[in-house]
């Protein structure tokens, strides 16, 4: 029987209460038992790319500091690790460490920031998807994983959190290259359990004191809900906190497929700490590429393969907003992206519809355009 933590925390200037929080997950959890001197610990943050704490794209910096806490306490070696969107060099990650505080954290803790950019070919005997793929060495050498995640939604998998926070174990571009050949959103879900199945993060760690809802994971609206939730079970983590802000099981592909799969059971989970259903959180407000096609369960797949390509919502570039910087075109997955006299330019014809470009772009200017066959069916 899974269980889930959830403290109430209205802001990061608790940083008492947040270290006592954390500690008190922690000490409570399995990984306690098996933690060992000299243990070489990643605490997997989620750094997507440059951007400041406040604007609550990334994990706050405070969180990975109480948690770097906690485990130098125990002599452990501690290193704050990801792998953001685009490329995976030192110099990359010099300027997302400094944006969204991580050096401050590291030095405040006695935790190191990892610039071990090497990473690794894997082969997982029970992955459903990809039989091979590439992991970074930091988080592969390690002796214990954390997955520290922000509460956010997301333009492809509608939500993420401590299961979608492990494909920033995939070095740099190679993301966009695994995009490409899983193409849609089961097949991307699957990758992305099968990534989970491999690291089996020994803890994860949910920060939802600010989160982020509609066209998230980096253009969204910023909300604040004053949650910090913890859990053994990455799935359960993620299931509470879709549940908190009331996004559908069967809108998450991770979680009904993980459950499919037999990973985990949400009628088991046993919540700790908060009656998190008496805080009445108003919904989140759901991407705009959400798919909701209401179309019945017996419905030829072939057909509904045509009806959902239908209906997909596409990228709208805004060129009044753009800034020139071509990182749209760099990590989009199916390579339609081309720059015209230095704006992006997108064949939608062949576009998969993953979001990337949304997801990466530092100046929000990147819409997402619902077809209008999905208007009227709305």
């Amino acid at each position: 029987m899974g269980k889930v933590q959830l403290t109430k925390i209205e802001s990061y200037n608790n940083i008492d209460m947040i270290q006592t929080s954390i500690n008190s997950m922690l000490d409570n959890s399995l990984l306690s038992k098996k933690l060992f001197d000299g243990a070489k610990v990643v605490i997997k943050t989620n750094l997507l790319m440059k951007k400041k704490p406040e604007q609550a794209v990334t994990t706050h910096p405070i969180i990975i500091e109480c948690l770097a806490n906690y485990f130098v306490k125990y002599n452990c070696e501690v290193i704050i690790a990801d792998s953001p969107a685009g490329p995976f060099t030192k110099t990359s990650l010099e300027g997302i460490y400094e944006a969204s505080g991580m050096v401050k954290a590291a030095q405040n803790s006695g935790a190191t920031l990892n610039y071990n950019v090497s990473f690794s070919e894997v082969s997982p005997s029970d992955s459903m998807r990809l039989k091979t793929f590439n992991v970074i060495d930091v988080v592969k050498n390690a002796d214990f994983v954390i997955s520290a995640a922000k509460l956010k939604t997301h333009g492809m998998m509608t939500f993420t959190g401590a299961v979608k926070n492990l494909f920033g174990v995939i070095p740099g571009l190679i993301k966009a290259e695994y995009h490409f050949k899983l193409m849609n959103e089961e097949n991307f879900a699957h990758h992305l359990i099968d990534i989970e199945r491999y690291i089996k993060p020994d803890y994860s760690i949910i920060d939802g004191i600010e989160a982020m809802e509609g066209n998230g994971p980096s253009n969204g609206i910023k909300r604040n809900l004053g949650v910090l939730i913890g859990a053994d079970n990455a799935y359960e983590a993620d299931f509470i906190a879709c549940d908190l802000v009331s996004i559908a099981f069967k809108l998450v592909p991770t979680l009904y497929l993980a459950e499919s799969r037999n990973i985990f059971n949400k009628n088991e989970i046993v919540v700790e700490g908060l009656d998190y259903k008496a805080l009445n959180i108003a919904p989140f407000k759901l991407p705009d590429s959400v798919d909701l096609t209401f179309l019945p369960k017996k419905t030829p797949a072939k057909l509904k393969e045509i009806i959902i390509k239908k209906l997909k919502a596409k990228p709208e570039f805004v060129h009044s907003k753009c800034i020139s910087c071509g990182h749209c075109k760099r990590n989009c997955p199916a390579n339609v992206i081309s720059m015209v006299e230095n704006k992006p330019v997108v064949n939608l014809k062949d576009c998969i519809s993953c979001f990337c470009c949304h997801e990466v772009c530092p100046a929000d200017a990147v819409n997402i355009k619902k077809s209008l066959l999905l208007k009227l069916l709305k």
